[in-house]
C-alpha cells in the first residue's frame, strides 16, 4: 500500500542559486557626425576602439549585448519616453560587459559604446565597456549606467533585473580661421615670436590661435592638446574644433579665440556663442557662413564681400610707461605737443623721443608744461583701463580722431562733450559751447561703435601718475596712433 505524505518537509525545494532574475539595459547616447575622429588608441595597450558608427538617422530597432563571452540580442522597446531593451533573465552573480551595439532593423550598427581609455571615453570620462563589471542580486532589481556613441545609454537601477537606457550626445565640429592685418608685421615674424618663419607675404597674414569651447556650466568640453593650430602656423588649413552635444537638451556654447602675440603670450581677443545647430557645414549659412568656417579678421584691411563672421580692432602696440613732457600750446595740428622718453615696454620706436600731438580727455583737471610718468593704455582695449576711464565712449572719441574738422580748440571743446557725454545738459546743447563743436560731438556720438581699422587711427591713452608739483591735479592726456 503506497502512504503519500503532506508533511511542509517534503514540498518543492527553491533553490535560490538557480532563480533568473530580470535584467534590462538603458541606454544614453554620444553621437558623432561626419568627419569626426573614428579610432584612437588607448592610452595604454595601444589598442582602437571598434569602429564607431556614423550617424545614420535610422530607428533602432535592437541590441547586440556580449556578457561574459557570450552574446545576446535583445529587442528594443520605449517607455516613458526612454528607449530600453527588453528584459534578459541571468542568474545572480557578477558580470562584465565587454561590448555593446544598437542596430537598426536592417542590421546596420548605429551606436556603440566605447571601450575604457579610449580617445572619447577618456576626453568626457564617459562608462565605456571592456570587462565593465556588474552585479544581478537575488530578487532586486539592477540598473546598469552605460555610455555610448552614436546611441543611448540610459542608467539602470538595481532591481533584480537591469536594462540600460541611452541619451544621446553627438560630436559635433566647428572650425575656425583667422587673418592679422597690420603695419606692424615685422615685429610678428621677429625670431623668438610664435610668427617666426611662418610663410607669409605683406602685412595680412594668417593669424595663429587657440579656442576654447565651453558649457554652459563654464567646463571645458574640447580637448586641450587639438585646440591650436600652432602647429602649422595657420597656414594652409583651418583649426576644426570637437565638442559633445547632447540630443534632445537645448544647449547654448561658448567659444574663445585665444591670439599668439609677438611676444609669445596668448590674449583673449573674441567670446562668441553657438548653439548645437552650429555646425561646420560649407555651403549652408549659419555658425561658419557659406563656407562652413568661421572666419576673423584682427585689424581688417580686407573686401567687405569676403565674409568674414567677425571684425577685430587692429593691433596696437603700445609701451608699459614712460615719461612725457608737454612743450606748448594751443597748437594747430593738436591742442599740445608731448615728447615721449624713457619707455618701457614694446615698439619703443614709436614713441621714444617722439614728440606727438596731443589732447586733453579731462576738462576739469590741470596740466602745466611739465614732465611727468605716465602709464599707457589702448582704447581698443577699454576694458584694460582703470575703471574710471572704462565708461568713456572710446569709440566715438575714436572717431573724431579719424574726423578731425574745426580749429584745434573747437575739438578739444568736442572731446570733452563727449567725455562729459552724460550730462545731457551740454552736448547738443549750443549756448554750452561753439555750436559747431557741439555738432562735432553730436556726430561723435553717433558713432560711438567705430573701431579703428589699419589706415585708421587710434587713441593711445597716457595717464600720469606722477608731476613735478605733487599738488596739481594731473589731466588725463591722449594721442593718436597708426595701427
Amino acid at each position: 500500500m503506497a502512504v503519500i505524505s503532506c508533511n511542509k518537509d517534503d514540498a518543492t525545494e527553491i533553490i535560490p542559486e538557480l532563480q533568473l532574475m530580470d535584467v534590462v539595459f538603458d541606454i544614453n547616447n554620444f553621437l558623432p557626425q561626419d568627419g569626426s575622429k573614428n579610432l584612437f588608441s588607448s592610452k595604454e595597450n595601444g589598442e582602437n576602439d571598434p569602429l564607431i558608427p556614423d550617424c545614420s538617422g535610422l530607428e533602432p530597432s535592437y541590441v547586440i549585448i556580449n556578457i561574459n563571452d557570450e552574446d545576446y540580442t535583445l529587442q528594443l522597446v520605449t517607455l516613458n519616453d526612454n528607449t530600453e531593451t527588453e528584459v534578459i533573465k541571468l542568474l545572480a552573480g557578477d558580470y562584465v560587459i565587454n561590448s555593446f551595439i544598437v542596430y537598426a532593423a536592417d542590421d546596420t550598427p548605429i551606436w556603440a559604446s566605447p571601450f575604457m581609455d579610449s580617445y572619447y571615453q577618456t576626453l568626457w570620462s564617459l562608462k565605456g565597456v571592456n570587462e565593465l563589471p556588474f552585479t544581478v542580486e537575488e530578487f532586486n532589481k539592477v540598473k546598469i549606467e552605460l555610455d555610448v556613441l552614436c546611441y543611448r545609454p540610459f542608467d539602470y537601477e538595481k532591481f533584480g533585473f537591469a536594462w540600460f537606457a541611452y541619451s544621446r550626445i553627438e560630436i559635433h565640429t566647428v572650425c575656425f580661421f583667422g587673418d592679422i592685418c597690420t603695419k606692424f608685421y615685422e615685429e610678428f615674424h621677429r625670431e623668438g615670436s610664435p610668427y617666426y618663419s611662418q610663410d607669409f607675404d605683406g602685412y595680412d597674414f594668417s593669424a595663429i590661435f587657440e579656442i576654447v569651447v565651453r558649457d554652459a556650466l563654464g567646463n571645458i568640453v574640447n580637448d586641450s592638446n587639438l585646440n591650436s593650430n600652432l602647429e602649422w602656423q595657420g597656414v594652409g588649413s583651418p583649426l576644426c574644433i570637437e565638442y559633445p552635444d547632447q540630443v534632445g537638451v537645448a544647449e547654448t556654447f561658448t567659444f574663445e579665440i585665444m591670439l599668439a602675440m609677438p611676444s609669445g603670450a596668448w590674449e583673449l581677443v573674441y567670446t562668441g556663442e553657438f548653439d548645437e545647430t552650429a555646425m561646420s557645414t560649407a555651403g549652408e549659412e549659419g555658425f561658419g557662413g557659406i563656407d562652413g568656417v568661421f572666419d576673423f579678421v584682427v585689424g581688417n584691411c580686407s573686401y567687405d564681400g569676403n565674409d568674414a563672421n567677425v571684425e577685430l580692432p587692429a593691433y596696437l602696440p603700445i609701451p608699459i610707461s614712460g615719461k612725457m613732457t608737454l612743450l606748448n600750446y594751443p597748437n594747430e595740428d593738436a591742442y599740445v605737443d608731448i615728447t615721449f622718453n624713457e619707455i618701457v615696454g614694446p615698439t619703443i620706436e614709436i614713441f621714444d623721443g617722439a614728440t606727438l600731438g596731443g589732447w586733453c580727455a579731462s576738462e576739469h583737471d590741470n596740466i602745466g608744461l611739465n614732465t611727468y610718468s605716465i602709464d599707457f593704455y589702448s582704447s581698443l582695449e577699454p576694458l584694460t583701463l582703470p575703471v574710471i576711464y572704462q565708461d568713456i565712449e572710446w569709440g566715438a572719441l575714436n572717431w573724431i580722431m579719424n574726423n578731425l574738422t574745426g580749429t584745434s580748440g573747437e575739438i578739444q571743446e568736442a572731446i570733452w562733450q563727449v567725455v562729459n557725454s552724460t550730462d545731457t545738459d551740454t552736448v547738443g546743447n549750443p549756448e554750452a559751447g561753439n555750436p559747431a563743436t557741439s555738432a562735432l560731438a553730436i556726430e561723435a556720438l553717433n558713432n560711438i561703435g567705430f573701431i579703428p581699422t589699419v589706415g585708421d587711427y587710434a587713441i593711445v591713452i597716457c595717464d600720469a601718475i606722477e608731476g613735478l608739483d605733487s599738488n596739481e591735479d594731473l589731466q588725463l592726456m591722449i594721442v593718436k596712433v597708426d595701427p
